[in-house]
């Protein structure tokens, strides 16, 4: 069976082939040319959206055992201080508008 399922098959010189290209379904051979594919905005979007509840996992990952910490009363300045940027960084997450994404930087 050929990959992917119902689409076309052509044969390129590897020279004719982008050095950064892969096998990966970003790219497709149009109009003669291997090209990098383009996104819809509503692929995009979606994207955005995945990335979002991927970037808020993370957050609350690193939130859970620093916010213990302080309410066991055991945290450190340092985690106090982690804590608050991840908080922050979690909330500005959370504000990003996934038609458009301006992602925050993540806490170091």
């Amino acid at each position: 069976m050929l990959w992917p399922v119902n689409m076309s098959v052509a044969e390129i010189d590897a020279a004719d082939c982008p050095d950064d290209c892969r096998g990966d379904g970003t790219w497709l051979y149009q109009d003669g040319k291997v090209v990098q594919r383009g996104y819809s905005p509503e692929e995009l979007r979606k994207k955005a959206e995945a990335e979002k509840v991927r970037r808020l996992a993370e957050a609350e990952s690193a939130i859970a055992p620093l916010a213990r910490a302080v309410k066991l009363k055991i945290a450190t300045d340092e985690e106090i201080k982690r804590l608050e940027a991840w908080e922050l960084y979690s909330v500005m997450v959370n504000r990003v508008d996934t038609s458009a994404p301006d992602w925050p930087d993540i806490p170091r």
